[in-house]
């Protein structure tokens, strides 16, 4: 991971800032399943979780406005040679592939899940365990649902239809690990210079 390339969305009166990396990320996540890397990470540099303002109010968390791709010169390469972007390039600025500065801090930026759907915890208890239905009821109650305070892209799954939302966490790490990447640039390992 010793290059990076930013893309930068561009304000747009029209699409809200979440909606358009929704859609950046949905042509990324297109790009890397079709080519099956593994070796491309991705990471957040405008990332907050909630903030308060002061006046007790809070402002929501956010995963900014510039996706950072994180690689080899020549992954990267890869990857901008195949046309992913069509569509995007009136929404977006993008950077150079350049390497990554000498002394930059480590990050890991992970997928994180929450059972926030109680109604399918019980479907698959009743299918897993063959309990009834008010077992399941009494068991997963709806006020066990979870809502994790991360920001999110809402997603449409490729092989489902089903739109879900990618929670990420982007956390400072200590020491430098190496791992492969998902179809997402997302790992549960490695991880990524932050700078």
């Amino acid at each position: 991971m010793d290059h990076y390339l930013d893309i930068r969305l561009r304000p747009d009166p029209e699409f809200a800032l979440p909606l358009l990396m929704g859609a950046l990320y949905v042509k990324l996540h297109r790009v890397l399943a079709a080519q099956q890397r593994s070796d491309i990470g991705a990471s957040f540099p405008g990332y907050s979780l909630v903030t308060p303002t002061g006046k007790g109010k809070t402002v929501p968390p956010t995963l900014g406005d510039t996706l950072r791709l994180h690689g080899s010169a020549s992954a990267l390469d890869g990857l901008m040679a195949a046309n992913w972007l069509a569509g995007m390039r009136d929404h977006v600025t993008l950077g150079n592939i350049q390497p990554v500065p000498l002394h930059a801090s480590l990050i890991r930026v992970q997928r994180k899940q929450a059972k926030s759907n109680p109604g399918k915890e019980r479907e698959r208890l009743m299918r897993r365990k063959g309990v009834s239905e008010a077992e399941a009821l009494q068991l997963i109650p709806d006020d066990k649902a979870k809502w994790l305070d991360l920001p999110y892209l809402t997603l449409t799954s490729q092989s489902t239809g089903q739109r879900f939302l990618l929670f990420i966490a982007q956390q400072a790490a200590t020491q430098a690990a190496s791992g492969e990447f998902n179809a997402y640039a997302l790992s549960q390992t490695a991880t990524l210079p932050a700078f």
